[in-house]
């Protein structure tokens, strides 16, 4: 199947699930059961495939922990748009599911903006830092121009609904700012946390959960998912967050397969790959 069919496939049946949701909400748990174990099956199975074919396997699972100041350049949209997909390279227009742990060719990773640039930090920076209300942000307005054409910009379909998604965030933000940054796994635990869906299997809390970066040809730290998340420990000042790495460039993979296999001594690199998450501690094939 031609990626674009595979593309169209994967939007019908999202556009299905959430049809049958709207009229049946009682096949909620079912629909999202079947999610998650398809999801499953297919890290599962990349996971696998990679072992056989890599010196240092990937593993869309593991926590790195690193400090937020250093993800700076970002692959995924930078505006809410209509489209706002067309702003993500192919690869990762779909689920994460459906790339978590690949190793991929191309110039994906070349069409590089700040993070700093995304609506989501511009507007997040102006209410927390310089106390503009939410009405007046950007990412405010151009939440009201989805909505009003038909969209459901930041989950929201209604004012009334971008309003209290705007109050959750104050909410998650007050939380970080005095409790620290916590895992999904932990605010899984946790009883009436902001902005906390039922995330109760490995998958939901890691993949699909936490803040999702992936990795360049060069070795760039590059944001893709969790931008809430990620411009708010910028702004409070969080030393260090845990995130997943769900893709790499097959030149950075090389890399790794040649300091896991000892055929390029980590100590040989550059001081600033010697210590690169990607690089340490690498687990063994």
């Amino acid at each position: 199947m031609r990626t674009h069919q595979y593309h169209q496939f994967v939007h019908w049946i999202r556009t299905t699930a959430s049809s049958l949701l709207a009229t049946y909400p009682a096949l909620r748990t079912p629909l999202f059961g079947l999610r998650d174990s398809a999801a499953r099956l297919a890290v599962a199975t990349r996971r696998l495939r990679t072992r056989l074919e890599y010196a240092a396997p990937t593993n869309p699972y593991r926590l790195y922990w690193v400090d937020p100041k250093s993800v700076s350049e970002s692959i995924s949209w930078q505006e809410l748009t209509d489209d706002w997909a067309a702003a993500i390279p192919d690869p990762f227009r779909l689920p994460n599911y459906h790339f978590a742990g690949s190793v991929l060719d191309g110039e994906w990773d070349s069409e590089r903006r700040p993070f700093s640039d995304s609506v989501i930090f511009r507007s997040f920076q102006a209410h927390f830092e310089d106390d503009q209300p939410w009405a007046e942000t950007d990412l405010y307005r151009q939440c009201l121009a989805v909505i009003e054409s038909g969209g459901s910009p930041w989950g929201c379909t209604s004012p009334a609904a971008l309003d209290e998604r705007c109050r959750e965030i104050d909410r998650l933000y007050t939380t970080v700012d005095r409790e620290g940054y916590r895992t999904q796994r932990e605010i899984a635990d946790c009883a009436n946390q902001p902005l906390v869906a039922a995330r109760q299997n490995r998958y939901a809390q890691t993949v699909d959960g936490e803040i999702a970066l992936v990795v360049g040809h060069d070795g760039e730290l590059l944001f893709y998912d969790g931008r809430n998340r990620l411009a708010i420990a910028k702004l409070v000042g969080i030393e260090a967050v845990p995130v997943v790495i769900l893709a790499r460039h097959s030149q950075w993979q090389t890399l790794r397969d040649r300091v896991a296999s000892g055929e390029t001594p980590l100590s040989s690199l550059d001081d600033a790959l010697q210590s690169h998450p990607d690089l340490v501690d690498l687990p063994p094939a």
